[in-house]
């Protein structure tokens, strides 16, 4: 074997190590609305806001979620403590991951959000490593403020998989998503990526809405003439429940 390839790093960042601005400190507000009419809310959105499209009109988002054996991530959430972190891995479009990806690390202070989102690009399509090979590889690769955040929450427990569309306000700074026919996969317990056998909710829209801290009330306008109320929803927390990793009622 050549010794240059056997040293080549599993990982390599992408781009920028810095978090884009927009995703660094924002308020999210979440609506949650089981047995939505899709084709009403598209209509809203479309006659209110300006359309955004990457690769495609509709997004397929997948997240492997990373957590300690206790799920504490998961449990912090339900428990609605302040301050709290969840981990994740995410890509686009395709069932299986390929060789890019980012890695995300999202918190929360009380009211206010924010994410570390960095690209990453493997050697070999992501699919083909064994979970112990991605967090090696996380571990070589990643800033090293972000290195012990991840060494508490290294077990993989649920892909998260839904359909996503994208608006904006006119300027840009608001940003609202429209996700649907959620899926989850257990991953607790295995080596590999495992995307079969899917745990379907269909019934759940889910839109949030992405502002700058004290924009919040423009959202309203976005959503004429809706009057919805704001809810909790962590589309996490959703699959342990449905995928029986915790209480139903905890």
């Amino acid at each position: 074997m050549d010794t240059s390839e056997a040293r080549r790093p599993i990982f390599e960042m992408v781009g920028s190590h810095s978090t884009r601005s927009d995703l660094e400190v924002r308020r999210e507000v979440k609506f949650t609305l089981p047995g939505a009419d899709l084709g009403k809310l598209r209509d809203i959105l479309d006659a209110n806001c300006r359309r955004l499209i990457h690769n495609d009109q509709i997004s397929t988002v997948r997240s492997i979620y990373f957590d300690d054996v206790r799920l504490s991530a998961c449990r912090a959430n339900l428990a609605g403590l302040g301050r709290r972190e969840k981990r994740r891995l995410r890509w686009y479009d395709s069932l299986n991951p390929g060789a890019d990806f980012f890695f995300e690390i999202k918190w929360r202070e009380n009211r206010i959000t924010g994410k570390h989102r960095l690209q990453l690009r493997a050697s070999r399509p992501l699919a083909e490593l064994s979970y112990r090979q991605i967090m090696n590889g996380l571990m070589e690769t990643l800033p090293k403020q972000h290195v012990g955040r991840v060494l508490v929450a290294s077990e993989p427990v649920a892909i998260v998989e839904y359909k996503r569309e994208h608006f904006a306000s006119a300027d840009g700074g608001l940003r609202i998503t429209l996700d649907y026919d959620l899926a989850f996969y257990d991953q607790t317990g295995k080596r590999f990526i495992t995307t079969s056998f899917p745990c379907r909710f269909h019934d759940l829209v889910v839109v949030e809405g992405k502002t700058p801290v004290g924009r919040e009330r423009e959202l309203q306008a976005m959503l004429y003439p809706l009057a919805l109320r704001v809810g909790r929803c962590s589309k996490y927390v959703h699959g342990c429940r449905l995928l029986n990793l915790i209480p139903s009622a905890a």
